[in-house]
């Protein structure tokens, strides 16, 4: 795919060009290329891109530049763009570093990166020429949400990560539920699904399905997909195939023995196939207190203790559950905090608290009884 088409002018009314950058002086100087090439409709919007709530309606959008400024951490840099460009748009990286090896790994990614002091020049070559063909598609992020018991509102916690990431970012979402889960997605939607996948608003598309299985064609359109499926119901030795698929998980736990016992299964296969394969995998611990009085079972520091890894969100017990969808659930500040911050820490928006807790705990006996540590 082309950044532009051959030919093709920028009329007035036409789509626009984003420039994105907290440095004005930036700004301008792109803007003023980008101008003298002959793209007069241009925004420029003033937010460092590591910034949190970056959004914008990408109907009117042609492509985006984007100042990445001294930031050289591949993963950072791509996860932060993957959260605020829709995959059908265009995107270039500006920035200080004058790295090859940033520049390429940035390509492999499928975003184009220029040094600011000295590319600009060779940016808008690219832009306006019809003859470089460029990428165009970024890797889909996708994330597997795991259920570690049945019945503990992993599907609503699913459901309530892509719309946090939607409202957002305004990026497209696909939500697969996979086939030994609740099967559910038509009655939290309220609509019917016919096995293929189907368009429920203008950013989210739901699916009943495995969605490894789809074409990728027919995926790549997507920034995000997110997999709802529960592991306590499979063999552990089936859990490699997950690795196969994504290295983003959520563990959705409740403050009990048994899903406690199968999310440290998962966590010690994660071991493993970082050991074996140096595979960087991300994994985010959920409490779902989905009954009342739940918090009362456990304390989070003894789940940290036991787990051997920090707790990402809790999740309070929603009391008004009467609603014909999910998303049409009237949830309380505090539930709209649990769901955004988990959200925006799985797609890299913001970061974890990486404070392990030290509080010694009774449960540490409990620790090496269960887990024969």
């Amino acid at each position: 795919m082309l950044l532009l088409d051959k030919n093709k002018a920028n009329p007035v009314g036409a789509r626009k060009i984003v420039v994105l950058s907290d440095c004005a002086e930036m700004q301008n100087n792109v803007s003023q290329l980008l101008r003298t090439g002959g793209f007069e409709n241009i925004e420029q919007l003033k937010r460092y891109f590591l910034s949190e709530n970056i959004g914008f309606n990408a109907e009117d959008i042609l492509g985006m530049i984007v100042d990445i400024k001294d930031e050289t951490d591949i993963g950072l840099i791509t996860k932060h763009i993957n959260a605020i460009v829709p995959q059908n748009l265009w995107v270039c990286a500006i920035g200080t570093s004058d790295s090859i090896t940033l520049a390429q790994n940035l390509a492999n990614a499928g975003i184009l990166y220029f040094h600011a002091g000295t590319q600009l020049h060779l940016m808008m070559d690219k832009i306006s020429s019809a003859k470089v063909s460029l990428p165009h598609t970024r890797n889909t992020v996708k994330i597997c949400v795991l259920g570690c018991k049945g019945g503990i509102g992993s599907s609503l916690i699913s459901i309530h990560i892509a719309n946090q990431i939607i409202s957002n970012k305004k990026v497209p979402v696909l939500l697969a539920q996979g086939p030994n889960g609740s099967q559910d997605l038509d009655l939290a939607f309220d609509k019917k699904l016919q096995g293929d996948i189907s368009k429920y608003d203008e950013y989210l598309d739901l699916f009943n399905g495995i969605p490894h299985k789809l074409n990728g064609k027919v995926t790549e359109k997507y920034n995000f997909i997110i997999y709802d499926q529960p592991i306590f119901n499979i063999d552990k030795d089936l859990y490699p195939e997950f690795f196969e698929y994504s290295n983003s998980f959520v563990l959705v736990v409740e403050r009990r023995i048994a899903s406690l016992r199968v999310a440290k299964q998962f966590l010690e296969q994660c071991e493993r196939i970082r050991s074996l394969t140096n595979q960087a995998i991300r994994v985010f611990i959920c409490i779902s207190d989905h009954k009342p009085k739940s918090e009362k079972l456990m304390a989070k520091s003894d789940i940290e203790t036991l787990l051997g890894a920090q707790v990402d969100a809790v999740i309070p017990f929603i009391k008004n559950t009467e609603a014909k969808t999910v998303m049409g659930l009237n949830l309380s500040k505090a539930h709209k905090k649990s769901f955004y911050s988990l959200a925006m820490k799985i797609i890299g928006v913001l970061s974890r608290n990486n404070l392990n807790n030290e509080n010694k705990s009774l449960f540490i006996g409990l620790y090496h009884l269960l887990f024969n540590r």
